[in-house]
This record gives structure tokens, sequence and C-alpha cells, in this order.
């Protein structure tokens, strides 16, 4: 990688993906499809991001967050686009899957995840392989205090166990339904949307979390087919999966 590429600053890798963030693969697969090239870089203090969020990106004096801003740089300075050939109605349907994907299940993913007894577990021996013991166990409290407080402003945490559990099931019985046996989700290529879909679905299903959603998406075949198609189309150089 020349010292004048792009670099794409996530989280570590985890779950045997390049990155735990489930907008760092979005990213890194439309980067992939857009043929532009990028240094990865580990960067698990998403505060240091100029929208003090993870992903964001340094290019040249350029440093930008948000992935869709991201994206909508990349366009104009590398003058290539995603999604050229989707038709007015394709691209409808792909603005709705990634809006719910992002705005509604990435909820549910981060409570599983960090809210959850069993996905804190989980989580802190991811956290342990970067943070020394004494450490997380100070920090550890206060970054989840932190993504309870995140989440119940933005809703999902203000409900029930049981109901964010109907709720994610829901999500994920809509896209194993919009699916079906197709391989992609809006065209017979891959789209932005896909990218989305793949970048919280492959969290979701490699990452191996206990929680009632997350097992739930595992019992999708067709969505473990699509998250397997995806990686193998865009991380060749990741194991393949047994």
């Amino acid at each position: 990688m020349t010292e004048s590429a792009l670099r794409l600053y996530t989280f570590s890798p985890a779950f045997g993906l390049p990155t735990a963030g489930p907008f760092g693969l979005k990213l890194e697969v439309c980067l992939r499809m857009l043929d532009v090239p990028y240094e990865r870089v580990v960067a698990d203090n998403s505060r240091k991001g100029p929208k003090r969020k993870s992903p964001w990106i340094e290019d040249g004096g350029v440093r930008l967050g948000d992935t869709e801003l991201i994206l909508r740089y990349l366009e104009q300075r590398y003058g290539k686009v995603l999604d050229r050939g989707l038709d007015p109605d394709q691209r409808s349907r792909a603005h709705v899957l990634r809006k719910m994907l992002e705005e509604h299940f990435h909820q549910v993913f981060e409570y599983e995840l960090l809210v959850r007894d069993d996905g804190w577990a989980a989580m802190k021996r991811h956290l342990s392989a970067a943070i020394p013991p004494l450490a997380l166990a100070v920090a550890g409290p206060i970054i989840r205090r932190g993504f309870r407080r995140h989440l119940f402003e933005r809703g999902i945490a203000r409900h029930s166990a049981d109901e964010i559990e109907a709720l994610g099931k829901a999500d994920i019985d809509a896209l194993a339904t919009w699916l079906g046996d197709r391989e992609w989700f809006v065209a017979d290529e891959p789209t932005k949307a896909d990218a989305t879909a793949l970048g919280l679905l492959a969290v979701t299903v490699r990452s191996g979390l206990p929680g009632p959603v997350c097992t739930y998406a595992r019992s999708k075949p067709n969505l473990v087919r699509f998250v397997d198609r995806g990686l193998a189309r865009f991380f060749p150089e990741l194991p393949a999966q047994a």
C-alpha cells in the first residue's frame, strides 16, 4: 500500500472478520466495489474520528466520517459511482433496506452485544485482546453504560427484552423473505444495500452471540449463504467458513 493510499480507520478484527464494526465492513465492501485502494488502520477509540464514531477515512488532507458521506465523497473524488445501473424502483427499495438495517436492526444487534449479559461477556473477551485486564475492569462498565444510554436515547432500550427480541426477529424474517432464493437483495449484482446487509448480517451470523435474535438469524439458511457468498466475493483472503 502506498503512502498516498486512502486510510480507513475501523474497529479491530473479530469473529473471523476483518473488522468487528458492521459499518466499517460495509465501507470496505464498497471500497472494493469501487476498486479504490485503501489501507485499513485499527482504531478502537471511535471518539478520535471526526464525527466521534467508527469508521472514518483520511484521504490526503481530508478527514471524513459517516459511511454515506464518505461514499458520496469517494464517488466525486474518484469518479466511480455505486449502483449506477439501478432503476428508480430498485433505488427506492435499496434505500428502504439500508435504512431498516442501519436505523433499526443495528440497534437490536448492539443491544444483544452490549446490554445483554451474555453478549457483554463475549464483548469483554474481544476487548481483552487489546485492553489490559485492570484497564478493562475500569473502562468496561463505563463503555457499557454509555451504550445503554445511547440505545435508550435511540429508542430500542426503552423496550423489554421480549419486545426487543420480537422486533429483531421481525427484521430477520423480513430480510429472509426479501432475499428469498436470490443471491443479492436488489439486483443481479451486489449493490450498496448488499454491502450494508453484509456488514450487519456478517457480525450477526459470524459472531456466535447467544442472544435470541443472533441465534434466530443463524437459523435462516439463505441469510447464512448470503454472508458466506458476500465474504467469499469481497474478502477472498479470509479463511473459508467450515
